[in-house]
Order: structure tokens, then C-alpha cells, then sequence
């Protein structure tokens, strides 16, 4: 796809102040297991949140047009583990690889692109949201400290983690950049290694077990 380019730093965008009926408490907005998904930035916003006791938040608004999404997945535990791609793997039946056959995963967690956009778009948000975007767009809202240190610019391609099923952002990469790993966020707060270290290196330790699968990116099926 061609570029669009934008010079304007997020800093520079002009403040956006929104007045919140009630309490605001982001938590509200991060129960469930939250969605990864890859798209595009199309727009962007400054948000300062206004709540009737005075308090006062800023937020950064990317509006990605998202191109394919999976539930997050998580074990008994509570640690994450990768996402059941599709609904079937290919399984080594001999010594060539290209001897295989089709085996059964079970029920997919992948989302279509709407049904992403729909569960991390809640309306007491959208509400604000949409005005400056658009109800096709998902609105994607970064603290001022996750947006510390990296730019976000129009046309960026953009991998993302939602903490919870909202909007708010728990990990984000850009995928077109020199370096892959560009923040990630845990609570606000930069953590070492990518999510996809953490989480999709299961694959590539897969590929080297016996009678494993030999999709190299199962995002495709």
C-alpha cells in the first residue's frame, strides 16, 4: 500500500476535552481477555478526560483500520498462550515435509475485522470516539506514557494487544519499523522483550517437536 504521511508529532495534536458523566476509571473498560490484531493508523487524537469529581486523564487516539484479529488466550494459570489461528494444523505424517495431513485444532479464535472493531469499541467511548474518527475505524487509546518515546504516525501498520475487551492499549508494535519491537506496555509500563517473543515464539519451538505443524504464518490461513 502507498504511505500517507504525516510530520505532526502526537504532542502537537490539538487537546480534545471531554466531559465524563460519572466516575472515570479506565478499569471499567478492561474486563475479558482483550483481542490481538494487526491494522493500519488512519486517523489520530489528543483526548483530556473530564469526570464530574475533577479529575483529569490524557489519552492518545489511533484509529486503526484492522485487517485480521484473534481473541487473546490465556491457560487455567492465567499465563497467555497463543491463539488457536484457524480450526485445523498440519501434522507431520513421515520424514518429508512434505508428507502431512489435516488434523482438527477445535473452534478457531480468530474474529472477523467487524466483529473485532464491535467488542473493543464500547459505546460509553465510541460515544467520543466516533466524532473524530469514525464508527468504521477502531479507536485505539494510549496513556501519555505509553505513547513516550515512540511515534505513531498515518499509515503505520501496527500489531496490538487490547488489555481486556476496550479500547485501551496493554501492547503495540510497529510492524513496518526498522526494529519490530518498539514498546510495550504492561500497566503503563514499558517491559523488556516483545509480545511476540513471549507469545508467538511458541511456533517456532513447535516446528521442531515431532508430528508438529508446517504453516509458517497461521495469521493466513
Amino acid at each position: 500500500m502507498s504511505r500517507i504521511y504525516d510530520d505532526q508529532p502526537l504532542t502537537n495534536l490539538p487537546l480534545i476535552n471531554i466531559e465524563y458523566s460519572g466516575k472515570w476509571n479506565a478499569n471499567d473498560f478492561m474486563q475479558g481477555n482483550g483481542v490481538i490484531f494487526e491494522g493500519v493508523v488512519q486517523k489520530r487524537a489528543h483526548f483530556a478526560i473530564n469526570d464530574q469529581q475533577h479529575k483529569k486523564e490524557q489519552y492518545y487516539i489511533l484509529y486503526v483500520k484492522i485487517s485480521r484479529a484473534h481473541r487473546r488466550k490465556f491457560d487455567a494459570s492465567g499465563e497467555e498462550i497463543e491463539p488457536n489461528f484457524s480450526e485445523t494444523k498440519k501434522v507431520n505424517t513421515g520424514y518429508l515435509n512434505s508428507s502431512y495431513k489435516v488434523q482438527s485444532k477445535g473452534e478457531t479464535d480468530r474474529l472477523g475485522t467487524d466483529e473485532a472493531r464491535k467488542l473493543i469499541s464500547p459505546a460509553n467511548l465510541t460515544q467520543f470516539s466516533d466524532r473524530h474518527g469514525g464508527s468504521d475505524l477502531a479507536a485505539l487509546w494510549l496513556t501519555e506514557t505509553q505513547a513516550t518515546g515512540t511515534e505513531f504516525e498515518l499509515g503505520d501498520t501496527l500489531r496490538v494487544k487490547t488489555q481486556g475487551d476496550g479500547p485501551f492499549v496493554f501492547s503495540i508494535t510497529k510492524l513496518d519499523a526498522v526494529s519490530t519491537t518498539v514498546g510495550n506496555y504492561a500497566g503503563g509500563e514499558s517491559v523488556g522483550a516483545s509480545w511476540t517473543d513471549k507469545i508467538m515464539d511458541i511456533k517456532s519451538h513447535a516446528a521442531a517437536s515431532e508430528n508438529q505443524g508446517a504453516d509458517d504464518n497461521e495469521w493466513d490461513d
